[in-house]
Order: structure tokens, then C-alpha cells, then sequence
């Protein structure tokens, strides 16, 4: 989910009790216009009984006195999403009417395949978490910062996911000047070649169908571009955000699945996505493998919608037999919403470490929290009569979110002056791992996920969107998940960092001068180690021949320097 390119034409919402409503004079409206009531209708009939839409109709019509008010927002701000995605399938059912019988016949065996476990340890709730608080000085206790080294990886990743939304101006100089990497294809330069092809192939009438197949094949939601690092046979996959109507397709169509027949769900629509993605990149992973052998290795990066891409591919290439363990680096991703519930399980039923997805997030950045927040119980009900997947989805039914945080958990605050500073964190920029400390590895977890929530909760999204600052070009929903921010906050987080090296080695060199100066009242004495034993030990009578010694020749040196200075400047 991306906010990137759409901020602008995004109206902020205000809520009263149950309703949102915008000022039409001030605000710039949404490109189109419905109503919630047909809209969700529209939705729900392909899905439901008539039963069914009564209940979602009672839920939608709940007393105001049977929910808080915080409650009732947060449920029209997932009214919302769910207009926005009826209103994509209004519009691309024309489309897709041929499909629309396989698809329905899909749906219904992607309910029958989620057989997770309920009991998801990710997901799980003790009574011991309920009401969990954390204050800045708590919170901090389960911070670490990251070292040097790994911020300095950080920032050659969002280096590296920056230029995947530039990518026709890449240029090949400066990312081998900087980085020692050499280019070697982007998705856009197979685009290119599948038009060429099909303006070929319809110059004969006889390849007329063979065209129309290569035009409908399934092209990739979001651009992306390998580079390779040829010191460490190292090949970069990087995989940009939402860009395309295609990737926010699938950024709404949030319903789960099982994924690739484990005890994990994931996102639909990215899972979808993902697949068509990892066909585009397998021919260039099977080809570097092949080159380098066992000392190839493999790493997926990306932004937003690409960093949650990227995972999947990483574990569909794992899970599918194409790459062994050994040469799958970790996946590092910036601004990404989590989209699985059961990650970390997962994680481990395949041998892999939990740092092996290293998901960092911007303070304030509202994508990673969109699906990760917690929805209220109202909003979870509805849910589950609009899709009867929901109904076994153990995030939604234990912790009332769609899908969990996974692997390692990385924070990240910018400068004061880029963006003001989380109440939960130390003050100042600063890049660091959510991680617990504790010696029992249960408690550890359990801490380390209450944390996670608090935080992914602090602040809600609707919090964000109900700030008309928030929008625009200039406002926060852009600059905290603008990848570029991400990229000059940890240049910033480096350079801090430096600095304090700096200023350690100078307070050392310090410190030793001081261990050999010693002030003693007014007088300064210059004490050397065993140098007042050395100096009476030559200022000695019996001793004093030795001094004579050395030091006359240096004084027959400076007297003969003396002189020819002197006749020097009297011949001139």
C-alpha cells in the first residue's frame, strides 16, 4: 500500500460519531463520486446471501452508545478502503467479464485452501498483553542501535530503491562510481521487447491470435531493474513502489490466502502480484546462479508495495526449489506493509533466521501501519460477512489486525527539522532494531510484539488522515514515506554517527595528554614515565661528564650555524 503518488488528489477526512464528510470548498475532492451503501452492496452480493447483507446493514447501523467514538473512525476509515476497491471492480468488470465465472470458482477454493493453524504463535493473545503500555524511557530499553556497517548497507539499499522510480535515467557511471555495480536489465527493457515482438507478429495477418496473446500476457504490477555486484558475485534485485493502476489492484484486494500450500496467509492481491514478478525474474536468478555457482548470491530489496514483493519472491525461490538457502541474502525493505500472518513461523519451518526479512519503518509512516493496526471488533465483523475468508483469518480473529509484523523490525527517526519526533523515542535521528533483551525467549517475544503494536498503533492511521496537513506535496503522509526520506534520514542517521567517532578518538587523545600532564597549583610539571628518575640520574656530579658529552656536539652544531648566519647577512 502506497501513498506516494496519490497524496494529491486524496481529500483529508474529519469525522462526527459514525460519518466522514469533507469541506468541497477548501478540499480537493476524490475522482470520483458513489454511494457507500450501493457501492458496498455491489461488493457484497457476488459474495453473500441476503442474510448476509442484512447483517453487514445491521453492523454498519450498530447504536452509537454500543461503540466508543475512536471505534466508529476507525471503521469508516476501513469503509473507505472498501469503497475504493468495489469501486475498482465496478470499473474492471467490463474487462474481465469473460473471467468472472473462473475467478468466483478461484475464490471459493482459495477459502477452502487457508487451513492455518488458529492458534498462530505470531498472532496469538495472552491475558498478560492486554493493556500493555509502554512510555519513552520503557520503550527505549528494547531499542538498539544499528552499527555503522549496517547503516551504511541500509543506505546503499535505499540508494538502490530510489533510482527504481527513475529508472530510464539511470545512470550506469555513477552507480558503478558509487557502488561498484554494473546494470543489467530492468522490466521496462522487457516491455520493450514484448511490443516489438507483438508489432511483428501483426504484420501477418496469419499471427493475428498469436499477437493478441503476447498483449494479454500478465506484465509485472510494479517496474524493476538487477544490478550486480561482480566483488562478491552478488546480484541485486530492486523492486520499485506503487507507480501503476495495476499495483494498487493489488494493494486493495487485502483478502487472504494460504500461501504456497505452508501454515502462512498472505495478502491476495500482492501474492498474486509476486507471482508474476518472480516468472519475470527467475530466468536472470537461474542465469547468475549458473555463472558463479555456489559463491552466488541473491538480494532483494524494494520500497513500499516492492519491499513486501521482494519478500515473497525470496521465499517463493526458497520454497520452490530454485535457490538453496545459502545464497539468499536477506531481504531489506523500507515503508512495506507486512502482508502474511504466521511470517515469522514461517521463517523458522524454513531454516531461516528472523533477520532474514529486516523491515524498516519511518517513525510516522502510515503504509507499514495500514494493514498492521489494530481494527476495531465492529470492523472485523464486517469483514468477515463481506468475505468468508476472513472468518479463519487467525491475525483478524486473535488481534483484531490483518496481517503481523515479521522478521526483524527496524525504526527509523529523521532529523527534527524533516519531521517531528516520535513520542516513544529517543529524541534526535537515530536508526534502530525492536528487539527485546530478555533472557527468557517467551517473554522476550512477548514483549518484543507488545512493542511492535503500541508503536504500530502510535499514531493510528486515521490519526494521519484526519490531518488536512497531512496531504499534498508538502505533507506528511508523503514526506514519511517518500523513499527519498528514507534514504537521506540514514545518510543522516551515518553522518551522526561519524561525527560521535570523531569526537570519541579526540576526547582519547585528550585523556592521554592529560594522563601525562599534571597541574599541581600554579605550576604546571611535565611528568614523563620514570622521567624524574632519569633526570637526576644525569644531573648527578659523578654523572655530570655524561651530559658534557652529549650535549657538546649539538653545541658545537648550533655555534657553527650561528656563524654562517651571521657572515651571511653581513655579505649581502
Amino acid at each position: 500500500m502506497d501513498g506516494l503518488r496519490l497524496t494529491a488528489t486524496i481529500s483529508p477526512i474529519t469525522f462526527t460519531g459514525h460519518e466522514s464528510h469533507t469541506n468541497p470548498s477548501k478540499i480537493r475532492p476524490l475522482g470520483f463520486n458513489f454511494s457507500l451503501k450501493h457501492q458496498l452492496a455491489s461488493l457484497i452480493v457476488t459474495k453473500c446471501s441476503i442474510s448476509d447483507v442484512v447483517a453487514v446493514e445491521d453492523t454498519t447501523l450498530v447504536d452509537k452508545t454500543e461503540e466508543s467514538e475512536n471505534e466508529g473512525q476507525n471503521g469508516n476509515w476501513v469503509l473507505r478502503v472498501l469503497q475504493v476497491r468495489s469501486l475498482w471492480k465496478t470499473q474492471d468488470d467490463d474487462y474481465h467479464m469473460n473471467q468472472d465465472s473462473n475467478e468466483q470458482v478461484d475464490k471459493n477454493n482459495d477459502h477452502n485452501q487457508i487451513s492455518i493453524d488458529e492458534a498462530c504463535d505470531t498472532c496469538s493473545v495472552d491475558d498478560d498483553d492486554d493493556g500493555v503500555e509502554f512510555d519513552k524511557n520503557s520503550f527505549s530499553k528494547l531499542l538498539r542501535t544499528v552499527s555503522l556497517s549496517e547503516a551504511r548497507l541500509y543506505a546503499k539499499m535505499a540508494y538502490l530503491g530510489s533510482l527504481s522510480y527513475t529508472i530510464p535515467k539511470i545512470k550506469f557511471g555513477n552507480l558503478l562510481k558509487r557502488h561498484k555495480l554494473h546494470f543489467i536489465t530492468s522490466s521496462l527493457e522487457k516491455k520493450a521487447k514484448k511490443e516489438r515482438t507483438s508489432e511483428m507478429t501483426q504484420q501477418d495477418p496469419k499471427n493475428v491470435d498469436v499477437s493478441h496473446d503476447i498483449n494479454s500476457l500478465y506484465s509485472s504490477p510494479c517496474e524493476w531493474y538487477i544490478c550486480d555486484d561482480d566483488e562478491s558475485n552478488t546480484r541485486y534485485f530492486v523492486i520499485q513502489g506503487s507507480e501503476s493502476i495495476a499495483s494498487w489492484q493489488a494493494n486493495l484486494l487485502f483478502e487472504p490466502m494460504q500461501f504456497e500450500a505452508m501454515d502462512a496467509i498472505v495478502h491476495r492481491g500482492i501474492y498474486e502480484a509476486a507471482k508474476v514478478v518472480y516468472e519475470e525474474m527467475l530466468p536472470y536468478v537461474r542465469d547468475h546462479l549458473e555463472r558463479h555457482g555456489n559463491g552466488a548470491t541473491i538480494r532483494l530489496t524494494g520500497h513500499s508495495l516492492g519491499g513486501s514483493l521482494s519478500l515473497l519472491v525470496n521465499l517463493m525461490l526458497l520454497i520452490r526449489g530454485q535457490v538453496h538457502v545459502s545464497s539468499l541474502l536477506p531481504v531489506i525493505t523500507f515503508g512495506a506493509p507486512w502482508v502474511m500472518c504466521g511470517g515469522d513461523r514461517l521463517l523458522q519451518s524454513l531454516g531461516l533466521p528472523r533477520n532474514h526479512l529486516q523491515g524498516m519503518t519511518m517513525h510516522r509512516d502510515i503504509v507499514p501501519r495500514a494493514f498492521s493496526c489494530n481494527y476495531p471488533t465492529r470492523v472485523a465483523h464486517l469483514l468477515k460477512v463481506v468475505n468468508g475468508n476472513f472468518r479463519n483469518h487467525p491475525c483478524l480473529n486473535n488481534q483484531n489486525l490483518l496481517y503481523a509484523p515479521m522478521g526483524e523490525f527496524l525504526i527509523l527517526q529523521p532529523d527534527a527539522k524533516l519531521s517531528p519526533n516520535h513520542d516513544l523515542l529517543p529524541s534526535g535521528s537515530g536508526l534502530y532494531v525492536l528487539r527485546s533483551q530478555a533472557s527468557d525467549p517467551n517473554l522476550a517475544t512477548k514483549q518484543t510484539r507488545a512493542a511492535q503494536s503500541v508503536f504500530l498503533n502510535t499514531p493510528h492511521p486515521l490519526e494521519i488522515l484526519t490531518d488536512r496537513c497531512a496531504y499534498g506535496s508538502e505533507g506528511a503522509i508523503l514526506r514519511d514515506h517518500d523513499v527519498d526520506t528514507y534514504l537521506i534520514s540514514i545518510r543522516k542517521v551515518i553522518s551522526q554517527e561519524l561525527n560521535r567517532a570523531r569526537k570519541m578518538r579526540r576526547q582519547q587523545q585528550r585523556q592521554l595528554w592529560w594522563h601525562m600532564v599534571v597541574l599541581n597549583g600554579t605550576n604546571v610539571k611535565l611528568l614523563l614515565d620514570s622521567g624524574r628518575e632519569w633526570w637526576r640520574m644525569v644531573v648527578a656530579t659523578h654523572n655530570m661528564h655524561l651530559l658534557v658529552v652529549v650535549l657538546v656536539p649539538f653545541a658545537r652544531l648550533w655555534v657553527t650555524k650561528a656563524c654562517n648566519w651571521i657572515r651571511f647577512r653581513l655579505c649581502m
